[in-house]
């Protein structure tokens, strides 16, 4: 009896190497996949950093000229930024 199941035993064994070697072959590419796309975002969201760090400096440069009261105008802004006289 043993005689025949042993080649049902040794085929499943080897099917289940193969279906376990598979799975695994195809997780390491998944791995690798996402791996990959979490640099990608990684490398986007420290682009939209810079940007957010010179929007926020842009906004305290454009705050310091608004502060300066119209007085002090002539000795802060270059003439060609201001408007004509009318």
């Amino acid at each position: 009896m043993m005689r025949l199941t042993l080649p049902y035993i040794a085929g499943g064994a080897l099917v289940a190497f193969l279906s376990a070697a598979g799975l695994a072959w195809h997780f390491a590419g998944e791995v690798a996949r996402l791996q990959a796309r979490a640099l990608s975002l990684n490398t986007m969201l420290a682009g939209c950093n810079g940007r957010l760090a010179d929007l926020h400096q842009d906004k305290e440069r454009d705050h310091a000229l608004d502060s300066i009261p119209d007085s002090d105008l002539g000795r802060s802004v270059p003439d060609r930024w201001r408007l004509p006289a009318e």
